[in-house]
């Protein structure tokens, strides 16, 4: 009987028992010879039996399996190649996890402590000692109390294990629960760890602590390692999943965290920065490059050590530390200060076209390109054809004699034709296909692409350049496409500008011929004053669009570096390299930080305008405000571990969207709306210069080759290009004055606009117009003030006036000082008077300064 119990305990059957309900109890016709005290002892061992033999065999099965599982998994990873690679096996959708498998080792090695102490027992009965048996008439009597009382420790931990097991296998059954899940597995254990029972919790603090174990070595090899996986494997996990392409820069992957494998104790924080680290790695492991073995090794040792996943283990802390460990790194070896500078300093003068002298040798290259190869030469022969490897060529003559003669970001710089070379008589294909091309990339293009990059041949023609690793960890596809755009657009601005220039110039020619006549016929009096006014006006226009832009530019290029901390003092990037002007620019129509929230360009999101700055582990120094940004061939600083707050390069990489977001506000082409208007304005002016052109100066008065009809329809084309553009301006006008004037019924009664909408009519008395221009200028900040008050006290203490005061009241006044700037001597408020009261539009082609009084 002694002898069938031990053997019930080592979870051996035995048919002195028989099951009931859940557990084993004696066999009814047994309990007919035993005492009520000895059926309640083997019911009360039975019972342990039956838990122990659930548990063992659960756990040996599931091992097994795991097992199986995992050599399984091998065998198909080798095996299968490309696209299978990505389809789980069928056979496998039911094994239990890595996870699983090491729960179930853990709770072998515990039960092996529970079959030691069977043997101890037997040992113990056999060797009749006297704690167990009683030796009474040499009889070697075991009482079944006394055994009862030796496994009564395992009571407790069997039962909670039993418990353990049967929400497990319940969740097995329907196969939709969420407790096999790595994250909710660990969450289970952990709050089952929570008891008074030393016993139970040593139990459990072995499960979790090989739980921990194993999840530790998951995110080491997602963290350090870069390993991630797109298989949905039951067996194979990984912490980072690689989603596929970023749709901003295809070259690289989108990862997220398995959140099936993070349990509920790492906080937000933690994982934000546990996905940072994995980045990193896996985006060094695709570019074959590593971490450095001794920053490895600190961080395993570091990341291993912790005793749990909560904040007292010290786990959160760990993760920091090997954050900010890492982006020291990325920061002095992959994505250093000196690449940033030379690559913003770059893209700044080609595409944001800050070196002028290149862009208008530029500009007169290609214009004499098109000239030489579409209207020269013969019509059929192969070299009446415009190639983008022409426009390259051309691009290398054209900086000879200017400041980026040795620049060799040159090389970098590609001119893109959409639609294929030009033909100066296009083919029935070639129509075919610029059609067809045209269906495909019009949803794909942006309106600002699709309204300037045709400027310069009446095809879609765009600048490029290549970004290599790892500067296109920041600088996206998609950036790279607002630079182009935008430089598409000064293009235009500056096309345009420059065949007016050659229109004053062909005027100023023959203004020199004809004063040596003494008669002149009074058409051609009349035609010369026409050409002449619509000259300045056009030639006015143009060039304050111009300044404008290219103040915003250069202080937000400069404040863009100050975001970022790491301007430099020096004036050479490195020796040998090119050397970036030091000459100041105009700060009239600056403005710097925040997005622009006004009329027709307003900003997304209620806080798209707060631009949160992380400390930069490149803080060094600061420029002065009137000194121009140059590069430094000094090694960027490493950041202090202390720190909080990192600049890694998706940080970096928002940053320079929120640089380009307000680059296309303040140069007015975030609304669609303006932007086409601003176009028809260059068309109408580049229509107006190829018209004095045609006429070549000789005949714009001549009565030798013009007759008087012919001369009275140039003055009726002049006089309907000027009606035209004055219209256009009035119109672009009107927009950024309604941005800065809110509706009257929005404003207090004091501060009420002085448009009134009333029976048919509209008024804008002078008065009013004056008040609303003192207002525009009672607003402005003084430049020229804030660049003194921030050199006083010298160093860098005096960053909050530079940051507070201009970043507060200079940001939102762009368009304010656009129209300070276009209407300074009130013609545009004239203009404006002259439709609200009916007037006649006419303006007498008075020039600028005669209609301000000048």
């Amino acid at each position: 009987m002694l002898a069938e119990v031990l053997l019930l305990l080592s979870g051996h059957q035995s048919s002195l028992f028989v099951p009931h309900s859940s557990t084993l109890v004696v066999s009814p016709h047994l309990t007919e010879y035993l005492h009520p005290g000895e059926i309640t002892s083997l019911n009360a061992l039975a019972d342990l039996s039956s838990k122990y033999r659930k548990i063992k065999s659960w756990a040996t099965e599931t091992q097994k399996k795991g097992r199986e599982a995992i050599l399984l998994e091998s065998v198909n990873s080798t095996s299968r190649k490309g696209k299978q690679r990505e389809i789980p096996s069928t056979s496998n959708e039911k094994l239990p996890n890595q996870y699983l498998t090491t729960l179930s080792s853990s709770i072998l090695n515990i039960l092996r402590e529970y079959e030691v102490q069977i043997v101890e027992i037997e040992s113990k009965i056999l060797s009749l000692d006297p704690e167990l048996v009683q030796d009474g008439e040499g009889r070697g009597y075991v009482p079944l109390s006394n055994l009862v009382a030796n496994f009564d420790k395992w009571k407790i931990p069997l039962a909670s294990l039993s418990t353990l097991m049967d929400e497990l296998i319940s969740g097995d059954g329907d196969g939709k629960s969420m407790i096999h899940v790595p994250g909710k597995l660990i969450d289970l254990v952990e709050s089952k760890l929570r008891t008074g029972n030393p016993k139970l919790h040593k139990i459990y603090s072995d499960i979790i602590s090989s739980l921990l174990h194993l999840f530790l070595i998951h995110l080491i090899s997602f963290m350090l390692y870069g390993i991630t996986t797109t298989l949905s494997s039951g067996t194979i996990n990984s912490i980072g999943i690689d989603v596929g392409s970023d749709p901003s820069s295809p070259r690289y992957r989108i990862y997220k965290l398995n959140d099936n494998l993070l349990p509920s104790s790492i906080d937000g924080k933690t994982k934000e920065s546990i996905l940072y680290i994995g980045r990193v790695s896996a985006t060094l492991k695709r570019e074959n490059r590593d971490l450095p073995k001794s920053l490895v090794e600190g961080i395993k040792d570091e990341i291993m050590g912790v005793k749990g996943l909560d904040e007292l283990s010290g786990f959160g802390e760990g993760i920091q530390r090997a954050r900010a460990g890492i982006g020291e790194w990325l920061w002095t070896h992959i994505l250093t200060g000196p690449q940033i500078i030379e690559s913003i300093e770059s893209l700044s003068d080609y595409f944001l076209t800050r070196k002028a002298d290149d862009s208008l040798s530029l500009l007169a290259e290609i214009d004499k390109l098109r000239v030489t190869k579409l209207i020269l030469s013969n019509p059929n022969s192969s070299s009446s054809v415009i190639r983008e490897q022409d426009l390259d060529l051309a691009m290398l003559r054209s900086s000879l004699g200017t400041t980026v003669e040795n620049d060799r970001y040159l090389e970098k710089l590609r001119w893109k034709m959409d639609h294929g070379p030009l033909r100066a008589i296009p083919t029935s294909n070639t129509d075919k296909n610029i059609k067809s091309g045209a269906e495909d990339n019009e949803n794909s293009q942006s309106h600002i692409h699709r309204l300037f990059s045709s400027t310069l041949f009446g095809t879609p023609l765009t600048l490029t350049t290549s970004i290599t690793w790892p500067l296109d960890l920041f600088l996206s596809p998609k950036s790279l496409a607002i630079y182009s755009d935008i430089h598409s657009y000064l293009i235009a601005l500056r096309y345009t500008h420059m065949k007016i220039t050659n229109t004053w110039s062909i005027l100023s020619s023959k203004a020199k011929a004809d004063a040596r006549q003494q008669h002149k016929h009074e058409l051609q009096r009349k035609l010369d004053k026409s050409c002449w006014n619509l000259t300045r006006q056009i030639n006015w226009l143009i060039s304050e669009l111009l300044s404008h832009f290219m103040g915003i530019m250069e202080v937000q290029h400069r404040h863009l570096l100050v975001k970022l901390d790491i301007q430099e003092k020096t004036n050479n990037y490195k020796e040998g390299s090119l050397g970036r002007s030091t000459s100041k620019s105009s700060l009239r129509g600056s403005t710097i930080g925040r997005r622009s929230s006004v009329g027709p360009f307003p900003s997304k999101g209620k806080d798209a305008g707060q631009i949160q700055i992380p400390k930069s582990p490149l803080s060094e120094s600061h420029t002065n405000w009137e000194e121009r940004t140059t590069k430094s061939n000094k090694a960027p600083p490493t950041p202090n571990k202390a720190e909080k707050n990192y600049l890694d390069f998706l940080t970096l990489r928002s940053i320079h969207s929120q640089h380009l977001s307000f680059l296309l506000e303040a140069l007015l082409l975030s609304d669609a709306s303006v932007s086409s208007l601003i176009k028809e304005i260059l068309d109408v002016c580049r229509r107006f210069a190829s018209l004095v052109e045609r006429w070549n100066g000789d005949s714009i008065g001549s009565e030798q080759n013009t007759d008087e009809f012919e001369m009275i329809k140039r003055i009726e084309a002049v006089k309907e290009i000027d009606e035209t553009l004055h219209d256009q301006i009035l119109d672009l006008f009107t927009i950024l004055l309604d941005s800065q004037n809110p509706s009257p019924s929005t404003n207090n009664e004091g501060d009420k606009s002085s448009l009134e909408v009333g029976g048919g009519g509209k008024s804008f008395s002078r008065t009013s117009k004056f008040n609303h221009i003192s207002k525009m200028m009672s607003r402005q900040p003084s430049f020229t003030g804030i660049g003194s008050r921030s050199k006083i006290g010298g160093g860098g203490t005096k960053e909050n006036t530079f940051g507070s005061t201009v970043v507060e009241v200079g940001l939102e006044r762009h368009i304010e000082q656009l129209l300070l700037k276009l209407d300074f001597n009130g013609m545009l408020t004239r203009w404006k008077e002259d439709e609200w009261m009916g007037e006649n539009n006419e303006t007498g082609y008075q020039s600028v300064l005669a209609q301000g009084g000048l």
